[in-house]
């Protein structure tokens, strides 16, 4: 019989990103597929997990400390699961998964609390860790490059872009913000200099007078980022929603014009596959992992030059044919990429 599996349940202590989606929807499908090895073990300042998943509460500490002392010694005899960056150093008998080297190659970004724990526990993590997972090829390379993880050890396991699909879309969102269907442009993600916000604002700014808003979803935490780092003062042209339900989220993949990314040192982009599934036309920048991600299914931009930004949005804005064309593409494209299919591939590596 092939051992238990004990996921480490830290990413429900905290607000949902990319990282913690993944967490969140492998978590669903390992369930789904082998429900009577999962347990999840959580610490004090958890939420309920994804699923019916059997739980564990070991201690009553929460953050660093619980991962590196409670959960270590919990449950010696299962394989346990870490599937945000972190996990337990003292303990062998784990699967990492770790989604990039930002914390490496743009170390500014962050701040100085998160960046010494990342730096002082990932290269210990990775090489003490029966198993290393990533979420792309561009992401084991800069670990690999980056001295985080063995030359050789890290598998790649690519994000599933088919979480939505349970999701009702909620349009009220688009009434409450003055939001005309196919009647803007769409980005999300933090505002973290290596997000290149500014760059898509330029953009924006750039073009005719009337052309349509542009839309932007998504928040920083001063934990993680650096405050030092953010970009400029936000113009009054982009619509800044903060943190949307995934309902929400649902109705502006299907209703906005275009999808744009233009993220230097994406680990993998996930909101463009999201909006693929949705059959949102997408723009993404040549730099990271995102043609790996979004293959030949985006139209790759210069993440360095607003000036193709501005063309391309407005050339989108203004084709209905290219619009149908990159959505057909996307959507083809993002089929392939499921939870379920990405679980299995976990599996198959722990055997």
């Amino acid at each position: 019989m092939s051992a238990p599996l004990l996921i480490n349940g830290r990413f429900l202590s905290r607000p949902l990103t990319g990282v913690e989606r993944c967490a969140c929807e492998l978590t669903r499908a390992l369930y789904k597929i082998c429900p009577e090895r999962v347990t999840i073990a959580l610490p004090a300042d958890a939420g309920p997990p994804p699923v019916a998943v059997p739980a564990t509460h070991p201690g009553r500490r929460r953050g660093y400390l619980w991962e590196q002392v409670d959960l270590a010694r919990h449950t010696p005899e299962a394989c346990l699961l870490s599937l945000c960056n972190l996990g337990p150093v003292l303990r062998a008998a784990q699967a990492v998964m770790m989604h990039d080297a930002q914390v490496f190659d743009l170390p500014q970004n962050f701040s100085p609390r998160f960046r010494r724990a990342y730096q002082l526990i990932q290269p210990r993590l990775a090489r003490r860790a029966h198993h290393v997972f990533t979420v792309s090829h561009y992401s084991r390379a800069r670990l690999e490059a980056r001295g985080v993880v063995p030359r050789g050890k890290a598998k790649v396991i690519a994000n599933g872009a088919d979480h939505l699909d349970m999701v009702r879309a909620e349009p009220g969102i688009l009434d409450r913000h003055g939001l005309e269907p196919r009647g803007f442009f769409l980005t999300v993600g933090s505002q973290s200099p290596h997000k290149n916000l500014s760059c898509l604002i330029d953009a924006a700014t750039m073009r005719l007078v009337g052309s349509a808003p542009l839309v932007v979803v998504g928040g920083a935490s001063k934990h993680i980022f650096s405050t030092t780092q953010m970009p400029r003062p936000l113009a009054s042209a982009p619509l800044m929603l903060g943190r949307v339900s995934d309902p929400e989220l649902k109705t502006l993949y299907r209703n906005a014009l275009a999808f744009a990314l233009p993220s230097r040192a994406e680990g993998f982009g996930l909101p463009a596959l999201e909006a693929m599934r949705e059959g949102c036309p997408v723009l993404a920048a040549n730099a990271g992992a995102l043609p790996e991600t979004c293959g030949p299914a985006a139209r790759l931009l210069d993440p360095d030059r607003a000036e193709d930004w501005c063309t391309a949005m407005q050339a989108i804005e203004a084709s209905a044919t290219m619009r149908q064309e990159l959505a057909q593409r996307g959507e083809e494209h993002a089929a392939r990429f499921t939870w379920l299919r990405a679980a299995s591939q976990l599996l198959e590596a722990l055997c």
